[in-house]
């Protein structure tokens, strides 16, 4: 049995609850959307989940706060946007309802050794709900539902946000299928929305995946691939052999966005995410890309992805 069981600890004030199996432990803030806060390996000791260089790094956000402002530590979940849009006369916020929202773990699922909460968001008549447990394999598995409590179809966008750690060695391994990028913005040389970039190498010597960005340092990049047939990315790094792998339906989830930063704000870090649809704005997903989910009325849609560190 691959589960040890649930923790909970105190991180600059604010309880954190984990779950760790034989190999990674993984914990999470629920109090601060939810937020994971820390990936860890512990055969080799990484630690998969970027946070700023500084001692205070958790903080409270609140309805109406830009994710720019808020701690951007580890993971977060982002619906029904990424991008600030307004949405059947609907102001949707920065990355959603979610993240900043204080989440009540449930009680029975803490006595199955399950992380789970479910959501009522106050724009959109969704609720949202995951639930994260440890699979027979030692993956940690996020099992999401998305329910439409309004008496209309509802779009969406729902997208996975894990920034994560940049160290010398690591490299990205994506499906053969993935071979360019449709970008969403970025700064940098080069860089312009609604470009295609082929993928690994869109310039000659630039590789993205060993993390590279016109621009360096200071530069960075997002993108997206799909609709995908394959849901699968790692970052495995060639000097210590550590890697960390996201495994997914691509029929739930068929989308896959790509974050690169090396310098922008002083941060370096990158993200998979996977996402059920593109670009990061709902509004531009709908009119321009055509690219995003609908939940009918009264019902739930349900996804999962597994998440696993080697």
């Amino acid at each position: 049995m691959n589960l040890v069981g649930v923790s909970t600890s105190i991180e600059q004030g604010f309880r954190v609850r984990g779950l760790r199996s034989a190999t990674a432990e993984l914990l999470m803030v629920p109090e601060l959307g939810g937020r994971i806060i820390s990936l860890r390996s512990l055969k080799s000791g990484r630690e998969w989940c970027w946070h700023q260089p500084r001692p205070d790094w958790l903080w409270r956000n609140a309805a109406g706060d830009t994710f720019g402002d808020s701690p951007q530590a580890g993971i977060d979940e982002c619906v029904p946007t990424v991008a600030a849009c307004r949405v059947l006369e609907r102001e949707l916020p920065d990355h959603g309802e979610v993240w900043f929202q204080s989440w009540h773990l449930e009680a029975e699922a803490l006595a199955r050794q399950e992380l789970a909460a479910s959501l009522r968001l106050a724009i959109t008549p969704f609720t949202f709900r995951r639930a994260i447990r440890v699979g027979e394999d030692g993956a940690f598995i996020f099992d999401y539902a998305l329910t439409n409590g309004g008496d209309q179809p509802e779009p969406y966008l729902w997208s996975f946000h894990p920034l994560l750690t940049l160290e010398p060695g690591d490299r990205l391994e994506l499906p053969a299928e993935v071979r360019s990028l449709r970008l969403d913005g970025g700064l940098g040389t080069a860089i312009a929305r609604g470009d295609v970039w082929a993928y690994p190498e869109p310039f000659p010597g630039l590789r993205l995946d060993a993390g590279e960005v016109p621009g360096m340092p200071g530069g960075c990049v997002k993108g997206f691939a799909g609709p995908l047939e394959i849901g699968r990315g790692a970052i495995r790094n060639e000097q210590t052999g550590d890697r960390l792998e996201l495994r997914w339906d691509a029929a739930d989830v068929p989308f896959l966005g790509l974050w690169i930063n090396r310098g922008h704000g002083g941060f370096h870090h990158l993200a998979l995410e996977p996402c059920t649809g593109a670009p990061d704005s709902l509004l531009e997903a709908m009119e321009s890309w055509h690219q995003y989910r609908v939940v009918p009325p009264g019902e739930t849609v349900r996804w999962s992805i597994s998440l696993s560190m080697t």
